[in-house]
């Protein structure tokens, strides 16, 4: 390769290796050498000799109380993973997930100590920072944690003003029994109680009252809403937001299938904007949750973070959430 490219095999692994002080033409040779010769790199041997792994782990966390929610066939925590597993591959890493549906990070510190991981990104099943005390003084990126001590990157969403503005447009549109489907009440996650607050904001917002039998909590799945469909139509709602798209298809199939007409009898508002939600009927109105970006930005700030590079002030990073409205509100 250094013979096709012209440059010697110094120059080469100087390119390859992602060292900048070349000029343009130079490095434009070595990579036109890598295509012409369909060169794919020995990353084992490039680890061993850069004592890098040249891997990051996903490491979910919980509590004694929740020990396992970690659950990759949600279609959410799918485009989460997927948008990371991307960034890490178009930077020369991969992702694995360690130990994620039990939601344990001892895991993690046995990868850590053996060498399998330059560094981890955290995202919790439940509020427990405490859980991360053992690995403060490794590269790690935190998700939807934002109790952390100064240093340690976060990135989280911003939950609560999605949910107040999806109360708020359907008190626009003239609702005023506004029911809320949130997850398990139980779950201390900061995910699950900024939805909550958010809805309370909202109807506080809109002059609206509280009203503790507008309010059912399920798991965030099409049938966890399915089931508690008929104790929230007991308090008589003209309108529901629900905690996910998942819940929110859940409460529109059932709301369909008891005869009812959506919006006009029961509006709903979902929460993700899942590709699914465009293609329920009628087409799902729902917040924007910026899955893929939080997947992408979570592993720009570890790969960073990992490289001695990310700034002070991009180490707490806060997504926001916007309203889709379509048919069903």
């Amino acid at each position: 390769m250094a013979s096709q490219a012209g440059v010697s095999f110094k120059t080469v692994s100087y390119v390859l290796n992602g060292g900048e002080k070349v000029s343009d033409k130079t490095r434009a040779a070595v990579l036109g050498a890598v295509k012409a010769l369909d060169y794919h790199p020995n990353h084992a041997a490039r680890a061993m000799r850069l004592r890098k792994a040249f891997s990051v782990a996903l490491v979910g966390y919980g509590n004694e109380e929740k020990p396992a929610y970690g659950n990759l066939g949600d279609p959410a925590i799918a485009v989460i993973v997927a948008a990371m597993a991307a960034t890490a591959e178009g930077n020369g890493y991969t992702l694995s997930l360690t130990n994620f549906r039990n939601a344990d990070p001892r895991a993690y510190r046995r990868g850590l100590t053996q060498g399998q991981f330059d560094g981890g990104i955290f995202i919790p099943f439940a509020d427990n920072a405490g859980a991360l005390a053992p690995f403060i003084d490794s590269p790690l990126v935190v998700i939807d944690q934002p109790d952390m001590p100064p240093g340690v990157p976060v990135v989280r969403v911003d939950y609560r003003s999605g949910v107040r503005a999806a109360v708020e447009h359907l008190h626009g549109r003239g609702r005023r029994r506004i029911g809320f489907v949130g997850g398990p009440r139980d779950l201390n996650a900061y995910h699950n109680t900024e939805r909550y607050g958010g809805y309370h904001d909202g109807l506080a917002a809109c002059g609206l009252p509280a009203n503790p039998a507008l309010v059912v909590a399920s798991d965030y799945s099409f049938e966890g809403a399915r089931s508690v469909f008929g104790a929230l139509m007991a308090a008589s709602p003209d309108a529901v937001v629900a905690a996910s798209d998942r819940m929110a298809i859940g409460i529109l199939r059932e709301a369909r299938g008891r005869g009812l007409r959506v919006p006009e009898d029961l509006a709903i508002v979902g929460f993700d904007d899942l590709e699914s939600a465009q293609f329920v009927d009628p087409p799902l109105t729902t917040v924007h949750h910026p899955l893929n970006e939080l997947g992408q930005r979570s592993m720009e700030m570890i790969l960073a973070r990992i490289a001695g590079t990310l700034p002070e002030h991009a180490e707490r990073v806060v997504l926001p959430t916007h309203l889709v409205v379509r048919d069903s509100s």
